[in-house]
């Protein structure tokens, strides 16, 4: 949990850690901010220290939900510093990066790096910026084992309270997707009709999933698994139906019978 996080990080001698990236779709960050709607954002955390979140300036109001300490990027005059490094866009950023990490007291040490954010960029700023502090030491660690997986094998009450709430919106979905399925007439051979007639096709019910899902101000960013396509394809695709068979299609029960919704159409799998 967050209050044993500079415990974590002394464990792993670490001094200080910097996470890259979005505030949402980017664990790490979540993990620190919360989340919100902001972007190519950086937040710098010294060992006993609260972390600094470093974000653009119209998205200060989404920032500060974070509780986190707020410094602007427009702090620091870009123009001036691409200027000086002569049109180099790299090393104006790690002329920038290294006025941020100064800011917060990080000027020597090992330092951590996270996030999730566009490779090529943060490499080739990395590269000039421990040229301009050398006596930064940069450390990845495996995702597995990572500073971020061990703090969240423990909640807080925040943590759990979070975790209840999606626990909530998952059951209702669900609950929904049954109450439609059930809801739907069947075919002699056993295959599930919307209300014009025609055959129900998994890519139909995948976008209802992700309207309710909408409605609870929820998201699906790695997906969700529900559709059953046919024997051989990958095992995310596809599970045991009954009777130790495999087929094409979702199976459920209604009443006394195992009901079969076919599988989307090739262009309905796409979406």
């Amino acid at each position: 949990m967050k209050s044993e996080f500079d415990a974590i990080m002394k464990s792993r001698n670490l001094d200080a850690i910097v996470v890259f990236g979005n505030a949402e779709h980017n664990p790490p960050m979540y993990y620190l901010t919360g989340g919100g709607h902001v972007s190519h954002a950086t937040v710098i955390k010294k060992r006993g220290m609260q972390a600094a979140y470093f974000h653009n300036d119209m998205e200060r109001d989404e920032a500060a939900k974070s509780g986190l300490k707020l410094i602007p990027y427009s702090k620091y005059d870009y123009e001036a510093l691409l200027k000086k490094a002569d049109g180099n866009l790299l090393l104006a950023g790690a002329m920038r990066s290294q006025l941020m990490f100064a800011e917060v007291g990080v000027t020597k040490g090992r330092v951590g790096l996270y996030g999730t954010y566009d490779l090529s960029a943060v490499f080739g700023i990395l590269v000039f910026l421990q040229k301009l502090m050398p006596e930064i030491e940069f450390v990845g660690e495996a995702r597995e084992d990572s500073l971020f997986m061990r703090a969240m094998e423990t909640k807080d009450e925040n943590e759990v309270a979070r975790i209840r709430k999606m626990g909530h919106v998952t059951t209702s979905v669900v609950g929904k997707v049954r109450e439609y399925l059930t809801a739907c007439d069947v075919r002699a051979d056993e295959v599930l009709l919307k209300e014009d007639g025609s055959p129900l096709t998994v890519g139909e019910v995948h976008s209802r999933i992700r309207l309710w899902v909408s409605e609870h101000g929820a998201e699906l960013p790695s997906g969700f698994i529900f559709a059953i396509t046919s024997f051989g394809e990958p095992e995310s695709c596809r599970t045991f139906l009954g009777k130790g068979r495999r087929s094409e299609g979702f199976l459920f029960s209604k009443g006394k019978k195992n009901v079969l919704c076919p599988p989307s159409t090739m262009a309905d799998r796409k979406r």
